[in-house]
């Protein structure tokens, strides 16, 4: 019998980190909600997942978050995005896309090594830069080219940072 997961799921109320949360709820998975309800929070999702004794919910932002319970995986679907958004409003996805994700590896740190969850980060395949022909591919370089996607990128190899110095452990989904 496969021992059940505990999870931290933050943007759970976005839409990929709501319909996540709502996939590991049905395998029984205890999770962690962690959302700050923006703009882009789908709050009406609260009801239904509250309807499951194995969910909690924490209203935070990632940069902010001061406690990580403990949980066997971090999946990291919190972001801001939209292009546009970022040409208006840069300070805004550094704070969120960066310095979130820097906090969120700094508490996975400081839990012991044989504690340490494995973070799951959603990046983006925008880090790459624009494709000219073909297809991009994991080994490509990164080269963003608005501040949506300059913020992921950073946020990526910060996450690389942090693996080479605090043997963090970690999955980048692009």
């Amino acid at each position: 019998m496969m021992e059940r997961k505990v999870v931290a799921v933050t943007g759970c109320l976005g839409f990929i980190g709501s319909h996540f949360t709502r996939a590991c709820l049905q395998r029984n998975w205890m999770v962690w909600g962690v959302d700050k309800k923006t703009y882009a929070a789908r709050t009406e999702l609260l009801e239904e997942f509250g309807q499951f004794k194995s969910f909690r919910f924490l209203e935070t932002d990632i940069a902010k978050m001061d406690h990580l319970y403990d949980v066997d995986y971090v999946f990291n679907f919190a972001a801001e995005t939209h292009v546009d958004n970022s040409i208006v409003d840069s300070a805004r996805f550094t704070w969120s896309n960066i310095m979130g994700v820097e906090n969120l590896l700094e508490l996975i740190r400081g839990k012991r090594n044989y504690e340490m969850p494995v973070l799951i980060h959603i990046s983006t395949d925008e880090v790459y830069g624009d494709l000219l022909n073909g297809k991009h591919t994991e080994s490509d370089p990164l080269r963003p080219s608005n501040p949506y996607s300059a913020s992921k990128a950073a946020a990526d190899m910060m996450i690389f940072g942090w693996h080479r110095t605090h043997k963090v452990p970690y999955i980048i989904v692009r």
